[in-house]
């Protein structure tokens, strides 16, 4: 029987009939092929195992595209791949450091109580094989021996046998005694002289008037402010917060709105105008001629909140900008970047050295301060004000003409009055003038022109919700009392043009037409109205509730703008971007303890020799309005407040009396002081007034009266006042019920508020 030779099958691989080396092998060249997408030459999106370079599939298991190619990643790829590779490396040697590490601190603390045992029982080893040991007799003393005398030692010397050769110190034969030292003669000097005089010796006001506290007198120790920059710091400013209308919510915003400003300035302590646009305008360059007027801005919010170049968080941003302003001060006094005669960036700048003297009382500050409001004083117009050049060193832009700019001027007001608080003389003729020129630029109506002479082909007539603010705190600070007429207003053109968000985006159709509804106009409105109301009353009331709601919501919560507000007005927010609109409105939220609220009318302002010519003749008035010399509304309401300080609730008759007065100022100034009174006695006066024509101007200041005078026999007045056509009168009226009825509010149901005063009156 043939017995068949047994064949020997070299296992092979079903598909591609490579060799295995046993039957049942995965084939290591064609198991789960990779999927190829050819794109320019090279294989991408590689799919399943990638075969080695020196490996190709049969052409039968290869895809149609690579068929007798070999495929290899493009080498950007594989350096990705190799990458990756190094990067799994890298966490996997940390991670297994950390694991170790961590292991190790386990085990310490594991073991931390067996190693403090052993180290115990070390040292109460060591402490106890200690032994005292035996005390060591003193060695006996030694007999002493008594020196051998030479007998010619005790022999007497005579004076001819001694050698009287001298050697001087200085002669190179002199030996000095080894343990001897040479003392030169201290030196005949004279008694230190004093130190000189501080040329800025800090002052403070008269008495604490806050604004107008008079011209400053020296002091030996000055706080770190002075009766204008009280509320900066500390429980003042908390108190400053509760008392005039701010909280938590304004705090966060103000501290949001600080950290914005302070990550956007440079290194040298300026702030770029272009870093406030996600995307710069087409206009913006490198050395934008705003810099400067930008800088000093932005430099206000933080003094405002406290911080000086010495204390606060931000006390290194102040200091590199105060540095930056003060280097590009001329030896004239003059501060300005790029733009020549740019006054806006000198008054501002003049207005943040001035409020870092008071703050800090630092010399260099002061003197650079002093010679800014030298040359303020310097350039003031013949009229009273300021242009955008400054009239010493420039000619008219318009041609000759004298112009005086209400915007500028407004500024250089504020920066005057941070002068004299702080003790920085001023020239009385500067003051006088400036009051001069805001009686011209102001109205009747409580509004006031942009300036006294046209810009070219623009108009200087030119009116708007923002010059209201300008008018009204630079009338404020000037001189209340003169300008109380016109001060109350323009408090009720304000309450009718309460600031909302959607105003910013009126449009500005060209210079001639510009939209005064901005951010600088909100923080002139805002400070304006604080200081006339000395932040209280329904006026500040209403308009510090305004002013929140426009600003809260509008902030930035996120991302890389976060505690910015979005430059949506249509006349500045275009050219300065949101480190503008950021800056006015922290402004606006710091408004309750940036300056003390409590002013009054300031005559006494130091004679200084000045440089400006004198008028030859005065302007004619924009705005005529005959002022008598004696007896005027101003002396009268000043007799009032004096008669109520004097006299306390004794002077309600005069006041009562005062209410016919034929001055709407004077009406005015009753009107408050019987509120503060609380005079219930004159509720049925005060009442007849909103019957009376004469008294339109005053219904605001009429129905917070009746709600402060507490007399509830008054509520159907107010009642009826709840469908008057005027809104904001409504809101009033609602108001002063809210007051009388101890802080109910039924809204404008007139039912409801019948029904409640009628079952409590």
């Amino acid at each position: 029987m043939n017995v068949p030779t047994p064949v020997i099958t070299i296992p092979r691989c079903t598909r591609c009939a490579a060799k295995l080396s046993y039957e049942g092998r995965p084939c290591h060249l064609c198991i789960a092929p990779a999927g190829f997408r050819i794109a320019k030459g090279f294989a991408r999106d590689i799919k399943g195992p990638q075969r080695q370079r020196d490996i190709k599939l049969p052409k039968f298991a290869q895809p149609i595209a690579v068929r007798g190619k070999k495929a290899v990643m493009p080498r950007g790829e594989r350096m990705i791949a190799t990458l990756r590779l190094v990067g799994r490396w890298t966490w996997n040697s940390i991670g297994i450091a950390a694991g170790v590490h961590l292991l190790a601190v386990i085990l310490a603390l594991f073991l931390r109580a067996e190693i403090e045992s052993v180290i115990a029982r070390v040292s109460k080893v060591a402490i106890e094989d200690k032994v005292a040991v035996a005390a060591t007799p003193a060695p006996e003393p030694e007999e002493l021996e008594a020196p051998f005398l030479n007998p010619e030692d005790d022999e007497l010397i005579m004076p001819d046998k001694l050698d009287d050769t001298v050697i001087d110190t200085g002669s190179p034969e002199y030996e000095a005694p080894p343990d001897e030292r040479i003392y030169a003669p201290e030196p005949q000097v004279a008694p230190p002289r004093p130190a000189p005089p501080n040329a800025f010796p800090a002052r403070l006001p008269k008495q604490p008037n806050g604004l107008g506290g008079g011209q400053p007198e020296p002091v030996k120790r000055p706080p770190t402010g002075s009766g204008l920059f009280v509320n900066r710091n500390g429980d003042s400013r908390a108190g400053a917060i509760k008392r005039y209308g701010g909280g938590d919510d304004t705090e966060e915003a103000v501290n949001l709105g600080l950290e914005y400003l302070a990550r956007q300035q440079g290194s040298d302590g300026s702030w770029d105008p272009n870093k406030g646009f996600e995307v710069p305008p087409d206009w913006g360059s490198r050395n934008n001629g705003y810099r400067g007027a930008i800088t000093a801005l932005c430099t206000l919010p933080f003094l405002a909140a406290g911080n000086s170049p010495d204390e606060g968080r931000y006390k290194s941003n102040v200091r590199r900008a105060l540095n930056w302003l003060m280097n590009r001060q001329k030896s004239d006094g003059y501060i300005s970047y790029a733009i020549s005669g740019d006054m806006y960036t000198h008054c501002v700048a003049t207005l943040a050295l001035c409020e870092a003297y008071g703050m800090t009382r630092d010399e260099e500050i002061g003197k650079s301060a002093e010679r800014a409001v030298r040359y303020l004083e310097r350039t003031q117009g013949n009229r009273g004000g300021w242009d955008y050049q400054g009239y010493i060193t420039a000619s008219t832009p318009t041609g000759g003409t004298e112009r005086n700019d209400g915007s500028i001027s407004g500024w250089a007001i504020l920066a005057f009055k941070s002068a004299k608080s702080v003790g920085i003389k001023v020239n009385e003729r500067t003051w006088t003038q400036m009051a001069e020129l805001y009686d011209r630029l102001s109205l009747n109506s409580g509004e006031t022109y942009y300036a006294d002479a046209p810009y070219g082909r623009l108009s200087g007539t030119r009116k708007g919700v923002g010059m209201v603010g300008v008018g009204l705190t630079s009338r404020v600070i000037l001189d209340d009392d003169r300008f109380e007429a016109r001060n109350a207003a323009a408090e009720e053109l304000l309450l009718h043009k309460l600031p909302t968000w959607d105003a910013f985006h009126e449009p500005t159709y060209d210079s001639t037409a510009p939209n005064f509804n901005t951010f600088y106009g909100l923080y002139y409105c805002t400070l304006g109205m604080f200081l006339k109301n000395g932040g209280e009353g329904y006026a500040w009331s209403q308009w510090n509730e305004a002013m929140k709601k426009t600003l809260l919501p509008q902030q930035v919560k996120r991302g890389s703008r976060k505690g910015s507000w979005e430059p949506v007005d249509t006349w500045i927010g275009p050219i300065m971007g949101d480190l503008y609109s950021t800056a006015c409105s922290v402004l606006c939220l710091e408004v309750y303890y940036r300056y003390n609220p409590m002013h009054r009318a300031d005559s006494a302002v130091a004679p200084v020799a000045s440089d400006s010519p004198a008028p030859d003749k005065p302007a004619p008035r924009v705005n005529p309005e005959p002022r008598e010399d004696t007896d005027s509304p101003a002396d009268r309401s000043r007799a009032l407040r004096a008669l109520v300080n004097a006299k306390g609730s004794g002077a309600v008759a005069d006041l009562i009396k005062a209410l016919n007065d034929e001055a709407s100022s004077v009406r005015s100034t009753a009107l408050s002081e019987l509120g503060k009174l609380k005079a219930k006695d004159a509720a049925p006066a005060v009442s007849n007034m909103l019957a009376q024509p004469g008294n339109d101007s005053l219904r605001f200041t009429i129905v917070d009266t009746l709600g402060r005078l507490g007399d509830r026999s008054v509520y159907p007045a107010l009642v009826k006042l709840l469908g008057d056509s005027d809104e904001s009168i409504q809101q009033a009226a609602r108001n002063a019920l809210g007051k009388l009825s101890g802080g109910k509010d039924f809204g404008v149901n007139k039912n409801a508020w019948r029904d409640w005063f009628e079952r409590n009156p």
